[in-house]
Parts: structure tokens; C-alpha cells; sequence
């Protein structure tokens, strides 16, 4: 009797160890399985990366993330080619003493075949030069969507649109 109850309750261990192994399989599978799910953990480095380049002020580290044919398209409707948006990023970075914080977060992420379509949150703390000259704390964010094109180098920005301006504060004020 003793020894049966020793395998019943050792069958019940291994049960539970057997169920437990199955749904940590399950989870493993889901995660890596989900395609957008996997895109979406190679953009967030993509987001590390474009983050790390403005942290250290380098507009051609930033723009190395961006698609040869990379542009803009503002809300009233004007397109900005890769060109002009370095010559932007270039200039936006040279007022920038430095950066307190900088966020870039995906709310939603679409596929399209191997063109990414992610709506990103995006908010900045920076020290940052105005045209009077003087050292200001700007803070700002935008809701965007942005549009990722895989290629052989990975995932490069190819597209910023539906841009949603959020509030603008400059030394804690409007």
C-alpha cells in the first residue's frame, strides 16, 4: 500500500510538472510565433538605436536608420524628402545642448508584407537653444505613424505620417 502511494503522488508531481512544461511551451510558442509580435521587438531596437543617436546629438547616426527614400508628410499635406529632414535633424540637433529624456513608444503596430506601419508616441525633455539665444527646458510630444520598410540592413524608417502634434512647453509654460 505504502508504495502505491508513493507513484500516486509522484505521478500527481510529475502531472503538474508535465502541465507546467506544456503551458511555458505554449507561451514560448506564441511569442515567437507571432510575427507582429517579433517585428514589433526588432523596432523597439530600431527605436533604441534612433534614441541613442540623438542622445548623442549625431544626425548621421540618426539618419543611417532611414530609408534611401525616406520623407515626411505633414498634416497640411507637405512632403519633406530624406535631404531635407537631415538637413532638418542636423540643424534641430545643433540647438540641442542635451537631452533629458527622450520616449518612443509603438501603440499600435500593422503589417503589410515587409512594410511595418507603427503609431508611435513620442516625447522629449531637452536643454535647448531658442532664438533669443538663451538655454530653455523644452518639452514636447507627437503621436505619429511611422512606417518601417524591411530590408538586407534591417528595418529602415521609409515613412513619417498622420502626425498628431501634441503640447509644446517651454520652461513649463505654453
Amino acid at each position: 500500500m505504502q508504495a502505491n502511494r508513493v507513484v500516486r503522488e509522484d505521478g500527481g508531481r510529475r502531472r503538474w510538472a508535465l502541465a507546467g512544461a506544456l503551458v511555458m511551451a505554449a507561451v514560448a510558442v506564441g511569442c515567437h510565433g507571432d510575427p507582429t509580435a517579433v517585428v514589433r521587438r526588432e523596432l523597439e531596437a530600431r527605436y533604441a538605436e534612433n534614441e541613442a543617436g540623438f542622445f548623442a546629438r549625431d544626425p548621421d547616426r540618426v539618419m543611417r536608420l532611414r530609408h534611401p527614400e525616406f520623407h515626411t508628410i505633414t498634416p497640411d499635406g507637405t512632403v519633406s524628402t530624406r535631404e531635407q529632414m537631415y538637413e532638418r535633424t542636423r540643424q534641430f540637433i545643433g540647438r540641442i545642448e542635451r537631452f533629458d529624456s527622450l520616449s518612443e513608444t509603438i501603440l499600435t503596430l500593422t503589417l503589410e508584407g515587409e512594410t511595418a506601419h507603427a503609431m508611435v508616441d513620442q516625447r522629449t525633455v531637452r536643454q535647448q537653444r531658442l532664438p533669443d539665444g538663451a538655454l530653455h527646458e523644452v518639452r514636447t510630444s507627437v503621436v505619429q505613424r511611422e512606417s518601417w520598410v524591411k530590408t538586407p540592413e534591417g528595418w529602415l524608417l521609409w515613412r513619417v505620417d498622420e502626425i498628431q502634434p501634441g503640447t509644446t512647453l517651454v520652461d513649463g509654460k505654453p
